[in-house]
């Protein structure tokens, strides 16, 4: 039996139903339990909507609650990292995308975002597909979270990871450099974890199990390819421009609905042929190199290392990201119904600055993502922004379940039978069979 991630997050919705019952709660202004009551039978008799229904709407129109169910024909798209470094209020790079017809895809998963994935309620067992940009930490490191504790929650099947495939470069074709090279070397490095974990149930009778991983590796050069396709949704990949050959972007089609993103790329005509006309447009933005220098270095104009901290850091802006003014005129170009800065620090000092540069050259309507935003896009209606109300202390959830005759035997009979006589001669009585 399947618990729908409404009814398991319940018990995680409950500070949030609180505040849509403000009122009975008695929040300061809004009257205790009596007059909420009274209020209520009032409303009722007037065809009027209640003062707890009305906090009910305020709140849900200014914050997505995790309980939210999508329509059949909805696309909910939520940033669960937005930065290229881990800060305490930004992980780095991941973005989940749901479609109202149940499927989900994970976008890059870099370090920090598996604890905004917990605090979303999403479960590991909606997380087996991943597609990843390219294969800097930022954009991947959290997948040992994932693939190492996916099967001791709730995903009993493989884990698919899609990215592109290794460099060409002067003839040379580096194999052992993609996605499928990665994938390999993963599992080689969490091979103690694995076996360490099952003498758990990880698989099913069937032979799918939770710790093997299908790697789907993607032509970089492909303009365009098809990373993935069913009934419902269609995702291609792209070139992108970023540090070496062997970076892609994503665009995701459900619905009519049609989402970029860009992953790290300095502007291309790829970009601007693939992102035309788009709903969604989620492309990197890098701050000024000045900024950079001084909030990274903490080194201002004549100071003595000054020059030279600018010198390297504009040769990796140079190398691998798209500027102010570059976003501005690749959105200008593209003229998507949304544009959505991302992989940027947001800095009160800082986000001003760049979003006048970006407006010398874009005036459409533009969002800056920060951890935890929230689109919702449905047919005939403006693109809703919203932050998400999560728990600072959520648990890591499992909503599937499977049947017992489905569910194979774990590979190692039980909790000891990787204990060494030696170790468990040393395990106190009282904690050892």
């Amino acid at each position: 039996m399947d618990l729908t991630r409404k009814q398991f997050l319940a018990a995680s919705g409950a500070t949030a139903g609180a505040l849509w019952a403000g009122n009975a709660m008695g929040l300061p202004g809004m009257g205790g339990p009596e007059a909420a009551g009274a209020a209520a039978g009032a409303a009722a008799a007037s065809g009027e909507p209640t003062q707890q229904e009305l906090a009910r709407r305020l709140i849900q129109n200014s914050w997505y609650l995790p309980v939210e169910e999508l329509a059949p024909d909805e696309m909910r798209i939520s940033f669960m990292g937005t930065s290229f470094t881990s800060r305490v209020n930004q992980a780095m790079n991941s973005v989940f995308i749901e479609v109202g017809t149940g499927q989900s895809f994970v976008f890059d998963l870099g370090s920090g975002t598996i604890t905004k994935y917990t605090g979303m309620g999403i479960p590991s067992s909606r997380m087996t597909q991943v597609f990843i940009t390219h294969l800097h930490a930022d954009h991947m490191s959290d997948l040992v979270a994932l693939y190492c504790f996916g099967p001791a929650h709730d995903r009993k099947t493989p884990l698919h990871i899609y990215g592109p495939s290794g460099p060409i470069l002067k003839g040379v074709r580096y194999k052992d450099e993609g996605t499928a090279a990665f994938c390999q070397n993963l599992l080689k490095l969490c091979k103690w974890h694995s076996d360490a974990m099952s003498f758990l149930n990880t698989g099913l009778t069937n032979g799918e199990d939770g710790y093997q991983i299908v790697s789907h590796e993607l032509g970089y050069m492909m303009d365009p390819g098809v990373a993935y396709e069913d009934d419902d949704v269609l995702i291609t990949h792209f070139p992108a421009a970023h540090d070496r050959d062997g970076s892609i972007s994503y665009k995701i089609e459900f619905n009519g609905f049609k989402v970029v993103f860009s992953g790290d790329t300095k502007p291309t005509d790829w970009m601007l042929k693939h992102g035309k006309g788009v709903d969604v447009l989620i492309h990197e933005m890098a701050l000024s190199v000045n900024d950079w220098v001084e909030h990274q270095a903490g080194l201002y104009p004549g100071d003595a290392d000054y020059a030279a901290a600018y010198a390297m850091m504009k040769e990796v802006q140079d190398n691998s990201h798209t500027p102010a003014r570059g976003l501005g005129e690749t959105l200008a170009a593209c003229k998507p119904r949304l544009g959505v800065i991302t992989h940027c620090h947001f800095n009160q000092d800082t986000f001003i600055h760049a979003l006048d540069s970006v407006r010398q050259h874009y005036a459409g309507p533009l969002a800056w993502a920060i951890d935890t935003m929230v689109l919702n896009l449905r047919p005939d209606e403006s693109i809703k922004q919203r932050m998400a109300l999560i728990p600072g202390f959520g648990w890591d959830l499992g909503t599937k379940n499977y049947p017992p005759d489905e569910v194979a035997p774990p590979k190692y009979d039980g909790p000891y039978a990787q204990f060494s006589d030696y170790t468990m001669r040393h395990i106190l009585p009282g904690y050892k069979k």
